[in-house]
């Protein structure tokens, strides 16, 4: 089992907008994905920067493939490169259950 996770940083500007994207067009694309047994979402609470608010996107894969978080970053940045340019930023890292 992997936890891969994007932790995504906003502009406070766009924090709402952004949330409100990723619960109803982001989160159900990655669902439907065959390869994702549960994705979640939280809020970054020890992130201390007042430039932006931090979410992270966390996504359970029983297996893994390269694929896999190339897809789902690919339709994260796709989406928010197109509707919010530079106004975002995102850090991916994998867990891997031991």
């Amino acid at each position: 089992m992997i936890q891969y996770n994007l932790s995504l940083f906003f502009e406070p500007t766009i924090h709402e907008s952004a949330i409100r994207a990723l619960k109803t067009v982001i989160m159900p694309e990655i669902e439907k994905q065959a390869f994702v047994d549960q994705i979640f979402l939280f809020e970054i609470t020890s992130h201390q920067e007042p430039d932006s608010v931090g979410y992270s996107l966390q996504c359970w894969l029983p297996t893994f493939e390269e694929s896999h978080p190339e897809f789902i970053e690919g339709i994260v940045s796709g989406f928010f490169q197109k509707e919010f340019a530079n106004q975002f930023v995102y850090f991916p890292s994998q867990l891997r259950r031991v």
